[in-house]
């Protein structure tokens, strides 16, 4: 027998939300809404399914690995140097390739938790001890986090607004983390979601990289442009750091599809707007029902809610994808009593908040 490598005996495999396709065969089902994925319920920019399109007779040819066109257009969006982007397959790709290029076998690193599953999974999957700081539903203290860092820290990771809570750190408490955190660890501030928020002390930290040089900042097309089927995301940092993912970057990880499709999509404006103005309605529209229903609503900067429901939440879960209606159970993020769910358009939130009373009202 192969003997794999002994870190894998730490891992878990992935779970991801249920797709469309599993409940349609489970049940029989026509009619299937999926809330649980923070998939944009809009669709795909459609300047990005254009530009898709026109491109169809070039799938052929690679794609240029270093996506030039792309990176420039992501420089200018954000006022940085080309030399400080790089892409990748999806920000899953980009947190692997910081595994690769700084997380050693025998260090650790931090992060808030509960939280994204892939900076665990990265971490371990090199060697490393994952150090998990922060409970249920409570916001993190970035203190706490701080606190943590030791001679053995390589990567700290911020998921800002966080997933799967919603929550958010300000401009103030992430520069005051910044300070305290040794020039040798990696501040991995992942913003997966931050174009939904819409706090007036939401961050904006692209001025904070010349002073800080181990701040790395993490985003992807996947949620308010709606390209996640095209696997593509960026990060912006450093030229030193940026320098050394090129080298553990895959050449032709990021498709040509994926690269026209993003550059279309970072000039939807009318896109991105309509996105955000469903959102922000839908937001207001679940929070007001689940908490009317007696259920505890987490303010969130996200597009999604996370809701507590209680003892009861694996069974909500179930009873919603028996009758059509996607949601995420948390039990493999640590909160077991509660669920996530993704803002839809709104004949879908009110589809969800119709099977919600219907299964409060037979228990």
């Amino acid at each position: 027998m192969i003997e794999p490598r002994p870190e894998l005996s730490k891992l878990s495999d992935y779970v991801p939300g249920k797709s469309i396709e599993e409940i349609r065969e489970q049940y029989g089902l026509k009619k299937i809404v999926k809330l649980a994925s923070n998939e944009n319920p809009l669709g795909a920019s459609p300047k990005a399914v254009e530009a898709f399109h026109q491109i169809a007779d070039c799938l052929h040819l690679y794609p240029r690995g270093d996506a030039p066109t792309l990176i420039r257009a992501i420089a200018q969006k954000y006022g940085v140097k080309t030399e400080q982007i790089v892409v990748g397959n999806g920000s899953d790709e980009i947190i692997d390739m910081v595994g690769k290029a700084f997380i050693r076998q025998g260090d650790n690193c931090v992060g808030i938790t509960p939280t994204f599953s892939v900076y665990k999974f990265t971490t371990l999957s090199n060697g490393a001890e994952f150090i998990g700081v922060g409970e249920g539903d409570a916001k993190t203290s970035l203190d706490d986090l701080a606190k943590a860092i030791d001679s053995k820290t390589r990567v700290a990771f911020i998921c800002n607004p966080n997933n799967p809570t919603g929550t958010y750190y300000t401009e103030s408490e992430i520069r005051e983390f910044l300070k305290k955190v040794p020039q040798n660890v990696l501040v991995f501030l992942d913003e997966a979601y931050s174009e939904f928020a819409t706090a007036a002390d939401y961050p904006n930290m692209f001025s904070a990289l010349d002073e800080h040089p181990n701040l790395f900042i993490n985003r992807t097309f996947s949620k308010i442009y709606g390209l996640a089927g095209l696997r593509i995301g960026y990060a912006i940092a450093s030229t030193d750091v940026v320098r050394h993912l090129w080298k553990v970057k895959p050449p032709f990880d990021v498709n040509q599809a994926a690269q026209v499709a993003a550059i279309a999509a970072l000039d939807d404006a009318a896109h991105v707007e309509a996105t955000r103005k469903m959102n922000a309605e839908g937001i207001e529209v679940l929070t007001r029902e689940f908490t009317a229903l007696g259920f505890k609503v987490l303010p969130t900067q996200a597009n999604f809610i996370c809701v507590k429901i209680g003892e009861r939440a694996r069974e909500l879960v179930s009873f919603l994808e028996r009758n059509g209606m996607i949601v995420r159970g948390l039990t493999s993020f640590g909160m077991p009593e509660y669920i996530r769910v993704t803002i839809g358009k709104p004949e879908e939130n009110e589809f969800l908040v119709m099977l919600v009373k219907k299964w409060k009202a037979e228990a």
